[in-house]
């Protein structure tokens, strides 16, 4: 008879994400392993700790140990009276909890030399083990407008037909423009007519030159 607890593992194994049911194995220092002259700083960069995974200490027994401290022990390079270190040479510290993690080794002065790690340690992501990538700051870019192809409106360019030209007022007989101002010249004043005597004198003389006139024609003819 088929046993629903062996099928329940049966189900879980292969539907359950790998993700969940085991994290990522860290061997801190890769090839170098946890010992002295390594740069651990440097070897965190580009590496991401969650909550499940373990760090793999890997080191030769009896030269090196492992201590879990706080960040107060981790500043000044002292060991927990109250916490006695991994020396397996081999020690796994699985990460059960989110926040920042700090380890030393305790012997001589190693951590004063710079063999001490500290990790920061975060949640699982919920798409199947891979982080989110971070949103982008950057509004997206909008394209230019399309120019416009529509005609002017008519009425933006030419008057209205229903538009009157307007009409200058008439003026009225009470606008009328006065009369010029200019003086007008008076008339010369006419010329007293000759007196008596003169006229007498004029007429004399001319019968003087007539006769005198009549004399020489009437000498020519004889």
């Amino acid at each position: 008879m088929l046993n629903f607890s062996h099928l329940f593992l049966f189900l879980a194994f292969f539907l359950v994400p790998s993700s969940v049911v085991a994290g990522t194995d860290h061997i801190v220092g890769d090839d170098q392993g946890w010992d002295l002259g390594v740069d651990y700083s440097s070897w965190t960069i580009g590496k991401t700790f969650f909550v499940g995974d373990n760090l793999v200490f890997k080191y030769k027994k009896g030269v090196h140990n492992v201590l879990d401290v706080n960040v107060t022990a981790f500043a000044e390079c002292a060991a927990p009276t109250n916490q006695s270190p991994l020396k397996t040479g081999n020690d796994i510290i699985p990460l059960r909890r989110p926040g920042t993690r700090w380890f030393i080794c305790s012997i001589a002065r190693h951590c004063q030399s710079g063999q001490k790690l500290v990790i920061f340690v975060d949640n699982p992501p919920s798409n199947g083990g891979q982080a989110s990538p971070p949103p982008s700051s950057l509004p997206p870019a909008s394209s230019p407008p399309p120019p416009s192809t529509s005609a002017p409106s008519p009425s933006a360019s030419a008057p209205s037909h229903n538009q009157t030209t307007p009409h200058l007022p008439v003026p009225t007989p009470s606008e009328s423009i006065p009369p010029s101002l200019s003086p007008v010249p008076s008339p010369s004043p006419t010329a007293p007519p000759p007196s008596g005597s003169a006229s007498k004198a004029a007429i004399s003389g001319h019968l003087g030159v007539l006769a005198v006139a009549v004399g020489a024609l009437a000498g020519i003819m004889t």
